[in-house]
């Protein structure tokens, strides 16, 4: 792992699942020990199978994991999150400091129910289990500096992290980030859909579409010196064939759609946020 991080630092996850186990591997590949790594699990077939997979201590006792910890990774379902901190809530200690990948439970909820604490509230997405994810962050007025970057270096592990000032835009961060692969996959969806109705094969569709959406994220990712906008204007020549094509999205209206779009999926995340909040759960 990078040198910056001291190499005694313990690391929980309580609970286990796809996003648990792709920041535990990219814990792993990065150099962290595994010995480093305790997490739990309440079936004896996931404890078997997560020790096996990445040689890490697991357990069924949160409680025990908590005690060992100095950063605390809770993985578990929003609506367990709170019943889940009460059952560890004796062991909870001053320095740790606790990361949180539920969608929808904010941080005056989780300080509620952890106390005076780091608490860091974590957006990732599912391209985080290739090592290509981007997660959002916000951590509350207890979080140190070196906490701060105790969570970078464990996100970077999985791709890379983006903190907001605001609880209020981790909504935004959710539509822009956490559900937008979705979105990406419905496009390309669709680009395959036209290559086999034109007489290509549903293998030959993907890898045109997939490539070309992969090339276009590396050139919009890596030429940061130049805007999206002006890629776009690059390669839409004047009554050319790209450009019959953007007029089409265009005559559609993808402005409206695409707010539209986004602007259901954050309302729907507040939704969360409010069922989750603390006033609902006290």
């Amino acid at each position: 792992m990078q040198a910056n991080l001291d190499s005694a630092i313990k690391i929980a996850f309580i609970g286990m699942g796809n996003m648990a186990s792709a920041i535990m591997q990219g814990l792993i590949n990065s150099g962290v020990p595994a010995t480093n790594i305790i997490g739990t699990a309440r079936t004896e077939s996931k404890l078997d199978h997560y020790s096996s997979v990445f040689g890490i201590q697991m357990t069924a006792d949160n409680n025990a994991a908590v005690q060992v910890a100095d950063v605390v990774v809770l993985c578990v379902k929003p609506i367990q999150m709170q019943d889940v901190i009460k059952g560890f809530s004796g062991n909870i200690q001053s320095h740790q400091l606790f990361i949180s990948v539920a969608a929808g439970v904010e941080l005056p909820s989780l300080q509620a129910w952890l106390g005076e604490v780091g608490i860091v509230r974590s957006m990732p997405n599912t391209p985080s289990q290739l090592g290509a994810g981007i997660s959002g962050l916000i951590g509350n007025e207890c979080v140190s500096d070196q906490q701060r970057q105790w969570a970078d270096i464990l996100f970077s592990s999985v791709g890379s992290s983006l903190w907001v000032k605001e609880e209020d835009h981790m909504h935004t961060v959710t539509a822009l980030a956490g559900s937008s692969p979705a979105y990406f996959f419905r496009f390309i969806e669709s680009m395959i859909r036209h290559g086999v109705q034109q007489g290509l094969s549903a293998e030959e569709s993907r890898i045109l579409a997939t490539q070309s959406m992969l090339g276009a994220a590396k050139m919009a990712t890596e030429l940061t010196d130049v805007s999206v906008e002006q890629m776009r204007i690059d390669i839409t020549s004047p009554k050319g064939a790209t450009e019959q094509a953007l007029l089409s999205f265009e005559a559609n209206d993808i402005e409206k759609m695409m707010d539209e779009a986004m602007t259901a999926c954050a309302d729907r995340s507040r939704e969360f946020a409010s069922q989750f909040s603390v006033k609902d759960n006290d």
